[in-house]
């Protein structure tokens, strides 16, 4: 199978999965009410920030290390079973490190402790669905890794519905659904894959061990305090106002994570090889011209995308969300997107030159700095605010890490960051906001879905207009095939 045929199915599957996502928060959100919403959001945040904390080290180790074209499967067996080993041993002090907590009962970010059982499964088998898609990833088996990732989305959607609808088990049916899906997919991909089945964790050598704890440790506190960051002003507001507040904000916060930034982060997942390229091969200053053409896309499709989201706020959280989420998400909406948007392009643009530059220590000062943030102003913002202080102290956190990251940015790289088609691409999004404008109160599903459209009719006639050359070569592109099939 050739590269791009492997990209194009592993791109596919990664849509399938965030679409997936995308209709579990739209089912969750009229099934749960706010505080088993709540529930759920909050164990499947810790189990995400447990997993990051625990393993995302050795998941970043093995896609470094694991891949020998040489061998057998091309992964190195040695290091294979060094890492599996390290795995093993940190799951089994998890294990008992939970076991000692639910005794004691100590919960954990908001989490009660009664969450504990479920919590460690999710993180467990989360750990070991991300280790074999790496895996999968780096045997250029695009096709086992499509069904991996599909199955267990498919899997952990139907299985909810039924635990939730039919066994009316709450927020506990939706995560067992992942559980079980994450474990059944994990558990039959290492029955089926010989590799696996070939491992010898038990005789993994000091020597390989040691240079996996060497060159993962560094990272621990860098993938700690990236997930942290991403997930603290659900866990104030658990540890604040419970729960039901807990549903009320991360439902629309989850409504952007399906759409706005995973449509940001498909962009940079297509961007970043080419930039490491143009870094390797011609330099910094072709680095630069690689990330503004990147910023460009990224600003090109978020920003308006935003815009739209804060400006249609009433008519897209009914259309998108259940009754009870729809108030407060209207009020929320406008305020995390603009704080989403933000951290998007701290992410997949900032970030990216610490990264071909190889300044990885610098790679901690984004999230530290939201953290430093967010904290103390989220707990005022909250104790005056509710929930839309929260949601205003994130923005802030989120503007603050964005003008630190710009700055370490330009030291290690000539950026631009506003460049003369940056600008038009505002110029045509504020114009199209102000369009819809009027319509702000409009909630009305068919009516919100028309607006939608012509906002976007609009912003594409206002690039044009403003002779943006993105929108300008993809209109001379389209016209050219119009051509030659009336010929």
């Amino acid at each position: 199978m050739s590269g791009r045929s492997g990209a194009a199915i592993v791109t596919a599957a990664t849509v399938i999965g965030s679409g997936l996502n995308f209709v579990a928060t739209l089912l969750w959100t009229r099934l749960l009410d706010p505080g088993a919403f709540g529930c759920y959001a909050l164990v499947s945040a810790a189990a995400v920030l447990l997993n990051a904390m625990l393993f995302e080290w050795l998941r970043l180790v093995s896609a470094r290390t694991l891949y020998d074209a040489t061998r057998p499967g091309a992964i190195h067996p040695a290091r294979a079973d060094a890492l599996i080993a390290l795995y093993a041993a940190v799951a089994l002090l998890f294990v008992a490190a939970v076991g000692i907590l639910w005794v004691l009962g100590i919960g954990f970010a908001g989490v009660a402790a009664r969450w504990w059982p479920v919590l460690a499964a999710f993180t467990l088998t989360e750990m070991a669905l991300a280790f074999l898609q790496t895996v999968y990833r780096l045997r250029q088996r695009a096709w086992p890794y499509f069904w991996n990732a599909t199955v267990r989305s498919v899997a952990a959607v139907l299985l909810g519905v039924v635990l939730v609808r039919y066994m009316e088990l709450g927020a506990l049916g939706t995560l067992l659904g992942i559980v079980i899906a994450q474990g059944a997919v994990a558990l039959t991909s290492v029955l089926l894959d010989p590799l696996w089945r070939a491992a010898r964790p038990w005789q993994a050598r000091r020597a390989q061990l040691a240079a996996a704890v060497q060159l993962g440790y560094p990272l621990i506190a860098s993938c700690a305090l990236t997930y942290a960051a991403g997930f603290a002003d659900r866990f104030l507001v658990g540890a604040t106002l419970g729960p039901h507040a807990v549903g009320l904000y991360a439902a629309p916060v989850d409504l952007l994570q399906k759409t706005l930034v995973f449509m940001m982060m498909t962009i940079n997942l297509t961007g970043y090889p080419a930039l490491v390229r143009a870094y390797e091969d011609r330099g910094a200053e072709a680095a630069c011209a690689t990330l503004e053409n990147n910023l460009q896309l990224q600003v090109g499709l978020g920003l308006p995308a935003a815009i739209g989201l804060m400006v249609l706020a009433p008519g897209i959280v009914h259309l998108l969300l259940g009754p009870a989420f729809r108030a407060e998400g209207a009020r929320l909406l406008p305020l995390v997107g603009a704080a989403a948007l933000l951290r998007c392009l701290v992410t997949f643009h900032l970030m990216m030159a610490f990264q071909v530059t190889r300044r990885m220590g610098w790679m901690i000062v984004p999230p530290l700095t939201t953290l430093i943030a967010v904290i103390p102003a989220g707990l005022i913002g909250i104790r005056l605010a509710g929930l839309p202080g929260m949601a205003l102290a994130a923005l802030v956190a989120q503007l603050l890490c964005y003008s630190m990251s710009a700055i370490l940015a330009k030291r290690v790289l000539p950026l631009r960051l506003l460049t003369p088609e940056v600008a038009r691409i505002v110029a045509a999004a504020l114009g199209m906001g102000l369009v819809l404008g009027p319509f702000h109160a409009v909630t009305d599903p068919f009516a919100t879905a028309a607006l939608i459209g012509l906002g976007g009719a609009i912003y594409a006639a206002l690039l044009l207009a403003l002779r943006v050359p993105v929108a300008t070569r993809l209109a001379a592109s389209v016209t050219r095939q119009a051509r030659r099939r009336l010929v």
